[in-house]
């Protein structure tokens, strides 16, 4: 049989069997045992896009630095290692604390294999992560403390616990595809989480954060609008930036968030927040953000920044709220010591409806996803959270009126 006739016979029979050609690359290069023979990269670059946005991007940076390596980080914090690591993010130090620094091969053009991907080479991954976030931290405050701020955690333990989830899920799926066994990060030490500066606000320093917000900086329209949706909406900053003209809903008194894990969630709030959402995006996208309209978009963005015109729009970023918090830390010494941001707001909303109205309402108001059995039976819903909207801010409310006839 002639070569040709004995690849196309045999190409019938792979496609008879279900079989297809990378299937047979990956048990050939595989030795018949664990490992797919395929390089990491592939694996890597077939699971980001099944992740959502924004678990993606917290696991690119990882899955990276698990492909192409880590240069030598050290644990010194003299002046010398940290204007060296602000310049090209390694060490280069040769004192006596830089001997012990560590740095970590990328492994990203290896095919896969329970020797290449062992528990030992990711600890050595997730050390040198927490180092170069340690490192990172120390830089960061030396720029902070010029700009008269307070230093944030340089224990890289964010870093650390977010490598790990990060490789955890990863080899989880080649786990459930047969390439490996075992996934080699399920005892890789998460490290301990310190204690959060987070917590709710006094009513004094409510009132002072609001009047700093609407008393200065460039753009005080467009950061009390930030505000007073993080507040009454007790929004995270996704939530807030993604909001288009569609998700306001003027009839029911609503608000669509998109937030964590593609979750969408109707928010009642009051009509005077949906009144100011909606002046500010007419006044600066123009026709495009009213109903009616011919050019009406119900997916326009909601916010942006002050410049925008209705023929360049320019919607705002995440990065309005570093800006507008890193003002608030520098006008308020109590916001400085606890390195404001948002999050207190949803803490200070929550905490302030838990106590009005219970455990349940306050978690329906967070919009938090996890359950146990009990909440099956004592869940709350929107008509509890618009009665304690409507005592918070003042401002009625159609399903808390309903509810009171």
């Amino acid at each position: 049989m002639e070569i040709d006739d004995k690849l196309q016979h045999s190409l019938a029979m792979l496609k008879m069997a279900g079989v297809d050609l990378d299937d047979l690359v990956r048990y050939a290069n595989s030795g018949q045992g664990e490992g797919a023979g395929y390089p990491l990269q592939w694996y890597v670059d077939d699971i980001l896009p099944g992740l959502t946005r924004n678990t993606a991007r917290s696991y690119r940076t990882h899955f990276q630095h698990l492909i192409d390596g880590i240069e030598r980080q050290c644990d010194c914090t003299c002046v010398t290692c940290i204007e060296q690591f602000r310049t090209d993010r390694s060490c280069r130090c040769e004192c006596a604390t830089c001997k012990s620094a560590v740095g970590f091969t990328g492994i990203g053009d290896t095919p896969v294999s329970r020797s290449v991907i062992s528990q030992l080479n990711l600890e050595l991954l997730v050390q040198t992560v927490r180092k170069m976030a340690s490192k990172k931290a120390m830089a960061d405050n030396v720029a902070r403390a010029r700009q008269g701020l307070s230093p944030k955690p340089t224990h890289g333990q964010g870093a650390q616990e977010m490598c790990v989830t990060a490789l955890s899920a990863l080899f989880a799926r080649l786990v459930r595809e047969g390439v490996l066994s075992k996934n080699p990060a399920d005892e890789l030490p998460r490290g301990h989480r310190s204690t959060s500066k987070r917590r709710s606000l006094t009513d004094a320093e409510l009132a002072s954060l609001f009047q700093v917000v609407v008393s200065g900086g460039d753009d005080h329209e467009l950061d009390l609008a930030l505000t007073w949706a993080e507040f009454e909406l007790g929004a995270r900053r996704n939530g807030i930036v993604s909001l288009t003209i569609g998700q306001l809903d003027f009839e029911t008194q609503m608000v669509t968030l998109h937030e964590k894990g593609n979750r969408q969630d109707q928010q009642p709030c009051s009509k005077e927040l949906l009144a100011y959402l909606s002046e500010i995006a007419l006044k600066r996208a123009g026709d495009i953000c009213r109903p009616g309209s011919s050019i009406y978009n119900p997916n326009a963005k909601v916010l942006y920044y002050k410049d925008s015109t209705p023929t360049e729009l320019h919607p705002i970023t995440s990065r309005r709220f570093d800006t507008l918090h890193k003002r608030i830390q520098q006008s308020l010494p109590w916001a400085n010591s606890m390195s404001y941001s948002g999050h207190a707001l949803r803490h200070t909303v929550g905490t302030i409806v838990e106590r009005m109205a219970g455990y349940e309402v306050a978690k329906r108001m967070l919009r938090h996803a996890g359950t146990t059995q009990t909440d099956t039976y004592v869940k709350a819903g929107p008509v509890e959270v618009a009665k304690a909207i409507s005592q918070i801010t003042g401002f009625g409310h159609p399903l808390a009126d309903n509810a009171e006839q």
